[in-house]
């Protein structure tokens, strides 16, 4: 009886994510723009960029809440004077874009804009403050029926826009704005990630010696659910692939390219999007202003795990080179 239950639960997410189209895990790969907003008069261009590149694409925007407001900044020590917001800087970006889409109405390859909201700090009042934005393009939303039952997986309704969360370690207020507070019935309209696996519980141990502990872990150690109906993606650490992560990379390997593709296999075998960030590679001259903990070292290491990553049918790849990512991803 509860392998037939069991089975039953299994059969209902697969038809949900079947019916999802381009949102059904491993059918294309998105450029993944990483921090795509100002930062004192650096990344101005970003946002244009991935818009300008034509092709559907997912964008990530910090959130951080700061004196009662919402910024798109990494965090406090990076406030300034003139700080963007979602409603001052990227609707206004991606609302041409949008509308066009729903005037045109051609659903075969929405959503064209996938927005992370990665949100540094999650008090109650900052993630209020997000859903009242989110209210203001309810006709944007790719959205899902809640349930009665969070593993009852819904089909997503289609729409330009689809809204991603990422859920970290004993994470509840996400899950419980986003979610739980959505009655029965209602849509859910931002959807939650799988919570990462944490290398380093109590922080007892050394940054580097958690990050090439992360290389110790299998995919089942991951991904210790299948997809439910809120939690639909999961942002995939690099050093999960290569032991240390991008800034220890050394030639890629044919076992590499296995590992790589046994997680994301497993992720889309469990019903999930699977994304792999972030992957940049320059020198010291190219460098501008970017995260150096992402550097693979050259261009070169780069590109060669952004084509392993899109051979292995990653869903999203992160990076800050977002102009060269996609015309890599539009060769055949």
């Amino acid at each position: 009886m509860k392998k037939t239950i069991l089975a039953a639960s299994l059969a209902l997410a697969t038809v949900a994510f079947a019916q999802s189209g381009p949102l059904t895990p491993g059918t294309r790969t998105l450029m993944w723009a990483h921090n795509a907003y100002p930062d004192h008069g650096k990344y101005t261009e970003r946002i244009d960029q991935a818009i300008a590149s034509g092709h559907p694409f997912m964008v990530e925007e910090d959130l951080s809440w700061i004196d009662g407001k919402s910024l798109m900044i990494h965090g406090a020590k990076n406030v300034g004077g003139d700080d963007p917001t979602l409603e001052t800087y990227f609707f206004p970006k991606v609302r041409p874009i949008i509308e066009k889409a729903l005037k045109e109405g051609n659903k075969g390859n929405w959503p064209i804009v996938i927005l992370y909201l990665d949100i540094k700090n999650d008090p109650p009042e900052h993630l209020a403050a997000i859903a009242k934005v989110l209210d203001n393009y309810n006709d944007w939303l790719t959205t899902a029926v809640k349930t009665d039952d969070i593993t009852k997986v819904s089909p997503l309704k289609i729409k330009p826009m689809l809204v991603l969360l990422e859920d970290k370690q004993n994470d509840i207020n996400k899950t419980l704005m986003f979610y739980d507070q959505v009655p029965v019935g209602g849509n859910i309209r931002a959807f939650g990630s799988v919570p990462k696996l944490d290398p380093n519980p109590g922080r007892k141990l050394p940054k580097d010696e958690a990050t090439d502990n992360q290389f110790l872990a299998n995919p089942n150690d991951l991904i210790l659910a299948r997809a439910d109906n809120f939690h639909r993606w999961i942002g995939l650490d690099w050093a999960f692939i290569e032991k240390g992560g991008e800034t220890k990379v050394g030639p890629w390997t044919e076992e590499s390219a296995k590992r790589l593709k046994s997680f994301i296999d497993y992720g889309h075998k469990m019903g999930y999007l699977v994304g792999v960030y972030c992957l940049d590679g320059y020198t010291a001259e190219e460098n501008q202003g970017w995260d150096k903990d992402y550097n693979m070292g050259s261009h070169e290491a780069a590109v060669t795990r952004w084509k392993a990553a899109k051979a292995a049918k990653a869903d999203f790849i992160s990076t800050d080179h977002y102009e060269e990512l996609v015309k890599m991803l539009a060769l055949k």
